[in-house]
């Protein structure tokens, strides 16, 4: 039987993006997905938190491909540029990748028209999908990107300490509660596989 004790956890606010990036197929989707949120598991010494939401399939995107929700977290201070470099240099560069907004806000930074210089005056603003988009000329035709990302305050954090009899067991419960979590769309787990194993020291002298 597992006890659980019901403590504290740690929370605050900060801003994020919601972010769907498509691709020719689930494969393609899934690696610029990546790409886009790694180095990004805290705040602390990363300019982002950043994970994988959740699959979407090609009947519930824009495009009509499949495409992975993302989500990056940051201070309001710091988030356009996290987006901005990470969607730039990761997803711009990503075969067949396209960017579409998913965060419902009336607050919306110009990411799109940003990455438009890439396209050296070649680019096109059209409107697609009843969304306004920048087509930018690549080596494998256009890559498109919402003209506008939206971003939103929420609340970052939350946790549950483990303690077991031995490693294994904490890995394999660890492994567990973050299968269980991967199922709730709006939910990110940044550290690697989902678990930290050198958490915030709560109460530390130093």
């Amino acid at each position: 039987m597992v006890e659980i004790e019901k403590t504290f956890a740690e929370a605050f606010e900060a801003w994020y993006s919601r972010v769907l990036i498509t691709a020719i197929n689930e494969k393609w989707a899934r690696i610029a997905a990546t790409e886009a949120t790694g180095y990004a598991t805290s705040m602390i010494g990363c300019d982002a938190e950043a994970g994988i939401d959740v699959f979407i399939p090609e009947e519930k995107t824009p495009d009509n491909r499949p495409g992975y929700a993302i989500q990056i977290w940051s201070s309001k201070k710091k988030i356009k540029e996290a987006l901005l470099y990470r969607l730039a240099q990761c997803v711009l560069t990503s075969p067949t990748a396209s960017i579409w907004n998913l965060t419902e806000s009336d607050e919306k930074l110009d990411i799109g028209y940003k990455l438009k210089y890439y396209g050296d005056g070649y680019e096109r603003e059209l409107e697609l999908y009843d969304r306004k988009v920048i087509a930018i000329p690549i080596m494998l035709g256009e890559f498109m990107v919402e003209r506008e990302i939206g971003i939103a305050k929420g609340i970052a954090g939350g946790n549950f300490i483990i303690l077991a009899e031995n490693v294994a067991t904490a890995l394999k419960a660890g492994e567990k509660a973050v299968e269980a979590i991967s199922k709730i769309e709006g939910v990110i787990t940044p550290f690697p596989g989902g678990l930290c194993s050198a958490g915030s020291k709560v109460g530390s002298k130093k």
